[in-house]
């Protein structure tokens, strides 16, 4: 059985995974607190049981979580806010081949389109801009432009074309990855990070220095995704938008559930490097 001393292990870096130019990492003593103030036993498997607990449901959306109690809201947020979950995360370069949005709902790509206004404006450099995005039908729950597109990767376009931005960055060449929707079984499911980063790497990028771009509190899970999904020739930095945690009546629920994907893709991280040495 998996026991808490796993939450160690996952630090280590892989050399066969792409390598970031900043680790980032949840403090596994921090994660072990929050995890008994959340009823988990300590001699639990933490994997299998935030995937239970914390996991939102199959086919559910972020935006469709249920919060926790007032009690557990308030005790997850000022954790995530003393852990930086909420903080900016800056790039540790000014210089960079490629900056690549993640795609969102539209309201957060403009989040992160923004954020890399800013830094560009703070000095960070880069020679193109990649949209990875989905098809993901738009929702009028969370989406705005739902009169004037259909889909993520539609919206993308007007909100690159729409944004204000600096002569020098709007002159930069621009690639948009619009990804199709996955057929499952009878029903269809959007494409994830991972999805999309295959889909641009489909295109047979030269590796190159790479500046991913996302908001709080999917930062983690995102990055994770990123060093287990890019070939190790590449290196990468993920830079992302803080957000005010208190305002979202669900934020709670969504850092948990961004919380378990990290972790568990983290587990899988490391189960890939001892296997690869094992064969060694």
């Amino acid at each position: 059985m998996k026991k808490w001393l796993f939450l160690f292990a996952i630090c280590l870096s892989c050399l066969t995974f792409a390598s970031p130019i900043q680790d980032r990492k949840i403090d596994p003593i921090a994660l072990a607190q929050l995890s008994v103030a959340l009823d988990i036993p300590q001699d639990a498997d933490i994997i299998s049981e935030t995937q239970k607990r914390w996991l939102r449901k199959t086919n559910q959306e972020r935006w469709e979580i249920a919060e926790l109690s007032p009690d557990q809201r308030l005790f997850v947020l000022n954790w995530a806010t003393d852990q930086g979950l909420f903080a900016p995360w800056k790039p540790a370069s000014q210089t960079y081949d490629k900056a690549l949005i993640l795609g969102a709902t539209t309201s957060r790509m403009q989040m992160r389109l923004d954020y890399l206004k800013q830094l560009w404006n703070e000095g960070t450099r880069f020679n193109e801009i990649v949209w990875l995005t989905g098809d993901r039908p738009l929702d009028k729950r969370v989406d705005e432009l739902t009169d004037r597109c259909s889909n993520e990767s539609e919206a993308a376009h007007i909100l690159w074309k729409e944004t204000e931005l600096p002569e020098e960055m709007r002159a930069l060449s621009v690639v948009f990855v619009a990804v199709p929707m996955k057929i499952e079984g009878s029903s269809e499911k959007r494409p994830n990070t991972e999805d999309t980063i295959i889909a641009w790497l489909k295109l047979s990028p030269e590796p190159c220095k790479a500046l991913f771009v996302s908001d709080q509190p999917f930062s983690g899970y995102q990055f994770a995704v990123i060093k287990a999904t890019l070939p190790n020739a590449f290196l990468f930095d993920l830079a992302s938008q803080g957000i005010d945690s208190k305002g979202h009546p669900a934020a709670a629920a969504i850092t948990l559930d961004s919380i378990a994907r990290w972790i568990y893709q983290e587990d899988l991280i490391a189960s890939s490097k001892n296997f690869q040495h094992s064969q060694n």
